[in-house]
């Protein structure tokens, strides 16, 4: 592992040169890997890129969504307060897994379980918007519900990567050894921010077709459950990989797959209509 002052990006002792390197300071022809300030110094720039494109999306999925626009607004606070609770039903999860048993985390029962209770605040939203707007389109009100919890989401995306961009610029315990470890398994700044990216996609593409799905027929939940614990198992799946093997193997990419796959049956679904 690199040392700790090199990965908090302050000044180390020297490498020693080469032994098939005449000069010592001529490095033609040899892959030198980047030091901790070198990824420190990546990282900051890649997630302060990453904390802009990330409320862009959110700005991109207004604009799209305009055409579909309902009788009123109020249909993307449901979505809003959808996402809330799914956030809710995290942050309890969480508080469950800290209290009991670390090993739940990771546990694909307690997955499906929220899974599902996430799937049932869907239907419940969905049931409250067709309720208090029974003459407006389905596909209009599940498009804006959709919407509604993506933008939650994208919110905390966007806390959690400027969060994460102070902890990683600031000397500290937690950032060295943040960085060592990627260090070690020889994980680039850039495919850690793309991969980010992409998952938050994948979330913001399954929320909104999911409530389409739902909206269009609520015995779809159980399929959008299925989806996605699909999702979340992928997740753990990756937990057990080593860094380095993260970004090659399939599964990172199974959260985008699934949304670009629900947002196809979404389609598929208001096609008829």
């Amino acid at each position: 592992m690199t040392e700790t002052p090199d990965a908090l990006g302050t000044p180390a002792s020297a490498p020693a040169a080469d032994p098939h390197c005449d000069d010592p300071h001529d490095h033609t022809g040899h892959d030198h890997p980047p030091t901790g300030a070198d990824l420190v110094r990546d990282l900051v720039r890649g997630l302060s890129i990453q904390a802009l494109l990330i409320p862009f999306l959110g700005v991109l999925l207004l604009l799209a969504i305009l055409p579909f626009a309902p009788t009123s607004p109020v249909t993307l606070l449901i979505g809003i307060l959808l996402g809330a609770a799914h956030l809710a039903s995290l942050v309890a999860t969480s508080l469950f897994v800290a209290r009991t048993r670390r090993q739940l985390a990771v546990n694909p029962g307690l997955l499906a379980v929220r899974s599902a209770v996430e799937e049932l605040l869907r239907v419940a939203a969905v049931l409250l918007a067709l309720v208090l707007w029974p003459g407006d389109f389905r596909a209009e009100l599940g498009i804006w519900i959709g919407a509604g919890a993506a933008l939650v989401w994208l919110a905390l995306a966007t806390v959690q990567t400027v969060t994460t961009r102070r902890r990683i610029a600031r000397p500290s315990e937690w950032s060295t050894e943040a960085v060592g470890t990627l260090l070690a398994q020889r994980v680039g700044a850039r495919s850690t921010v793309i991969m980010r990216l992409l998952d938050v996609l994948g979330v913001v593409l399954f929320q909104v077709s999911a409530t389409v799905l739902v909206i269009l027929s609520p015995v779809l939940v159980i399929g959008t459950a299925v989806l996605s614990v699909g999702s979340g198992l992928s997740t753990l799946v990756l937990q057990r990989r080593p860094p380095a093997e993260r970004a090659r193997t399939p599964w990172a990419y199974v959260p985008l797959a699934i949304g670009v796959l629900t947002l196809a049956l979404a389609a598929l679904g208001l096609a008829p209509m």
